[in-house]
Parts: C-alpha cells; sequence; structure tokens
C-alpha cells in the first residue's frame, strides 16, 4: 500500500536499523504511527517498541514484497540500504526520501559528479580497477591517499597509501570492481551541516562541529561553533545547492573538511538520522528523529530554534566506570546507556550530552576536559 501523507494508525516501515534507530521508532509512535521494521539479523533491544520486525535478507523478494504492503511508507534509517531494495520496495509502497538520491549517494563516483556539478570543491580523485592502475595514477593524486570501493555499503573499508611501497598492500584489498583513488585532506577540523528537507525547502540546523578520537572514531560534537562568517555563508551556501538539487526529502547531513589553510572541502553526504545528529536533541527545540518522521509522513518540518550549547559525547565500554561516577555528580550532563554491541571492540555504550543553559561552549568544554573521560578528544585522523 502507498500514500504520500500518514494519518494516525497509519504504518511507517524502517529498512535497517541501529543503534539509533530505537529513538526513531519511538518518535514515530508519538506521532500516532504504527511502525514495522525490516532487518536482516535480531535486534530485540532496539526493535521491541515497533508493532511488527521482519528478520530476512536484503534480497528476499517475498518478505520484501509482504514488508511493503504492510507499510503506507518505508524509509531508510542510514544509505547502508542498497538502493536496489528501495527500488523493489517502491513497486508496493511510498519511498519519501526518494530513490534516485540515495543512488547518487551510495556510488562515490556519482556523488562526485553531482557536486562537480553544482561547483562544490573535493578531493581531487581518479578511478582504478588494478594495482597498474594506482601505480599508474598516484603522482596525480598525490601522498598519501585513499583508496575506496566506489559503492557504499555495511562493513567497508578504505585503505591510505601513505608511500609507493604501500602500493602493494592494495593487492590484498581491492577486488573486481571499480575503486576510487582520492588524495587524503589533511585537514584542521571537520564540521557538519544537517538539514530538514520538506516540501517547502530546507531547514537547516546551527553549525556543527565534529572531533575524533582513537582509529578516528567519532568521539565528540559540539554546538554552535563559531567560525569565519565568510566560511560559514559558504557551507550554508553550499548545503542549500545540494538540498534544492538533491531531490531528497527527509534529514541529511552536509560534512566538510577545513584545512590549516582554511580551505574547505565536502567530505560527503548523510543521508538519515546519524550519530553526530544527536546532538540536536539538547541543543535545539526538536530532534532530528522528529523531524525525520514528520517529513515522512507528510507533514511540515519543525521551525529549528537554538536553545543552549551543548557538547554531545559518545562513550564506550572501556569509559563505562567512568561515566557511571559522573551520573552522580553531573547535574547538567544527560546520560542514555543501552546494552553493548558484543562483537565489536570496545564497543559504544551510551550517549552524553553535556549542556549549560547560560554557559558558553568552552565553559562546557573545560568541565569535560577535567572528566579526563575523553582524553583523546580532537585527536586527528592517523
Amino acid at each position: 500500500m502507498s500514500t504520500d501523507v500518514l494519518y494516525q494508525g497509519n504504518t511507517l516501515g524502517i529498512m535497517g536499523i541501529d543503534r539509533n534507530g530505537k529513538k526513531l521508532i519511538l518518535a514515530a509512535k508519538e506521532a500516532g504511527l504504527n511502525v514495522g521494521v525490516y532487518l536482516d539479523h535480531p535486534e530485540p533491544e532496539i526493535t521491541k517498541q515497533a508493532d511488527f520486525t521482519v528478520i530476512g535478507n536484503y534480497r528476499d523478494k517475498d518478505k520484501l514484497t509482504e514488508f511493503g504492503q504492510n507499510c503506507n511508507a518505508v524509509i531508510y534509517e542510514t544509505a547502508a540500504i542498497d538502493s536496489i531494495v528501495i527500488k523493489y520496495l517502491s513497486q508496493y509502497t511510498a519511498i519519501p526520501q526518494g530513490l534516485d538520491p540515495l543512488e547518487i549517494m551510495q556510488d562515490r563516483l556519482m556523488e562526485r559528479a553531482f557536486l562537480d556539478q553544482i561547483n562544490v570543491n573535493v578531493a581531487p580523485y581518479v578511478t582504478v580497477i588494478s594495482l597498474d592502475d594506482i601505480y599508474q595514477s598516484i603522482d596525480s593524486i598525490g601522498y598519501p591517499a585513499v583508496l575506496k570501493p566506489i559503492q557504499r555499503g555495511v562493513g567497508e573499508n578504505s585503505l591510505v597509501i601513505h608511500k609507493e611501497s604501500d602500493i602493494a598492500r592494495a593487492a590484498d584489498f581491492i577486488q573486481a570492481g571499480t575503486y576510487l583513488l582520492e588524495s587524503w585532506i589533511d585537514h584542521t577540523a571537520e564540521y557538519a551541516i544537517t538539514m530538514a528537507i520538506d516540501a517547502d525547502g530546507n531547514h537547516l540546523y546551527p553549525l556543527s562541529e565534529l572531533q575524533y578520537g582513537t582509529g578516528h572514531r567519532l568521539q565528540a560534537v559540539k554546538s554552535p561553533v563559531v567560525i569565519p562568517d565568510e566560511m560559514h555563508q559558504e557551507m550554508k551556501r553550499i548545503a542549500n545547492s545540494i538540498g534544492n538539487q538533491l531531490g531528497y526529502k527527509g534529514i541529511i547531513s552536509v560534512n566538510f573538511y577545513v584545512t590549516s589553510t582554511g580551505n574547505l572541502y565536502v567530505k560527503d553526504l548523510e543521508p538519515g538520522v546519524s550519530t553526530s545528529g544527536n546532538i540536536f536533541s539538547e541543543s535545539t527545540n526538536v530532534s532530528q528523529y522528529d523531524q525525520q518522521v514528520r517529513i515522512s509522513a507528510g507533514r511540515p518540518a519543525h521551525f529549528i530554534k537554538e536553545v543552549q550549547p551543548a557538547i554531545f559525547l559518545i562513550g564506550r565500554q572501556a569509559q563505562l566506570s567512568a561515566l557511571e561516577r559522573q551520573v552522580l555528580i553531573r547535574d547538567n550532563w544527560k546520560f542514555s546507556f543501552f546494552a553493548a554491541n558484543r562483537h565489536q571492540e570496545n564497543p559504544v555504550v551510551a550517549y552524553v550530552w553535556a549542556t549549560a543553559e547560560d554557559g558558553t561552549i568552552d565553559e562546557i568544554q573545560s568541565q569535560v576536559d577535567d572528566t579526563e573521560v575523553w582524553f583523546d578528544q580532537g585527536k586527528a585522523a592517523e
């Protein structure tokens, strides 16, 4: 079944889900919708609030057909679900976020062609299919370079090539297919502009700064942040150009690199709710989850207003004892704990929001630093 507007009692389907999916399900329930979830493996702790859950291979046409027929609309939480799967579902139900935008964002070459078309600065790149191609192309790209598969997907890897002798390591990495070899942008900061895009246009959240720790894993997000006005205006211009021309509806983040000389590059586009977007649950009046549900249901996006400065922090298993101590002493911090993924090393076990209604970001940062829980905060990617 399919409809452009979802009313109370209609069903919103969600394809694929991670730890952020629980809040997306709850937002849909609070909006008066029934929720169905399709997964390729059980996640009972996350999906227990859903009205029904289908467990099956993402290429199981029988189960996909049944799922689509039982949903008035289906969304993807992240871009990890193959666009072929979403295209198949579109025969039976509405896809509010759109199919063409997903195809563009899942294919790195298509994404860069789209960004080139709207005059957006991206890292220099070439396409390669073999080791010989890498040897022949590396001089034009320079060191260090990053080798990535063209198609984004779950469990994908990238390979950093620092010198010519590293190219040989690509023999075990590169498989059949096309890869992207791009220059590594030596950057000093990463930022994101998150948008809620509905039929009336783009609604921009405040600029956020993304900080990474060991292994270039997201560790903290700050909002608001102060950068030169000219750079901020250019970021907003780029985000609006993407929102106006991509054809996407819903939550999307445009991620940026900034170099030491102030050069600005688009890192990538991130459709759907994101881990970094959790900052807005406390720093603004409306969460990314509520916005995604509203737009998917054919309702207007809520206006966005900054309400307080905040730092969103990601807590891992090794930090759990320290986090439990902070729970007892921090009256301006909020905590969300959840079951750890046993298959991951040092898995995420908590989200933390440090806020200050009358304070500043710098004051919050000092408080976070004093705990020494996130001692390597802001460490650049290696």
